[in-house]
């Protein structure tokens, strides 16, 4: 009929995807009240971390974060570098031949750009799974970011296991991420550092 909406599958997919999320944003918080209330965690209390040690943890993690990039770049390269290459070669010879027949059709999207659109995206995921997994992984050797930071000695396993999912999606998000967090840490405490001065000379003035 021409009233039915044909869904595709990567459309399909992506509801999936939302309505995943959606139920894991419900209940990541809720087993944690649930642990929580049964397992009775003691609080856990924040380290006296000078900013040289914290902006030497981002600085650890912005390093394997790189090697986690590089590492996902060298695996997917040889299984879909070369379809890429193709799709995408393929897609600037029909939009030459679109562009001799009918010079106005050139912006709009052909169906091989929108393949090879397509086909970016579905990289684009499974880089972010890998790694997301690598990270994962890596966390759980031992690099956690919360458990440098707090005294976590005798928080609950539900408190490590969300510590190794936040540092690894952290790592899997790239190092440019780290990054800005870094710097917005550093600008932070310049900021800080500069209103006590001048409150303190402030203060000696009066």
């Amino acid at each position: 009929m021409a009233n039915e909406r044909i869904i595709s599958p990567n459309a399909a997919w992506a509801d999936l995807s939302v309505t995943s999320i959606r139920g894991i944003a419900v209940l990541v918080p809720v087993g944690g009240v649930i642990l929580a209330l049964r397992m009775h965690p003691s609080n856990a209390h924040f380290h006296q971390l000078p900013e040289e040690n914290i902006i030497g943890l981002l600085t650890g993690l912005i390093v394997i974060a790189l090697f986690i990039e590089r590492a996902v770049e060298v695996f997917l390269t040889p299984l879909r570098g070369t379809t890429c290459l193709k799709m995408t070669r393929l897609m600037n010879n029909e939009k030459d031949m679109r562009r001799k027949e009918n010079p106005d059709s050139a912006s709009e999207l052909s169906d091989s750009e929108r393949q090879l659109l397509d086909f970016k995206g579905q990289t684009r995921t499974i880089a972010y799974l890998i790694g997301l997994a690598l990270g994962m992984a890596i966390s759980a050797s031992g690099v956690r970011g919360l458990a440098s930071l707090l005294d976590a000695k005798d928080c609950c396993a539900f408190f490590k296991a969300l510590d190794v999912l936040l540092t690894g999606a952290l790592l899997a998000g790239g190092a440019d991420g780290l990054h800005r967090i870094a710097t917005v840490f550093t600008t932070y405490m310049d900021k800080s550092a500069a209103n006590a001065k001048s409150a303190q000379l402030e203060n000696t003035n009066r």
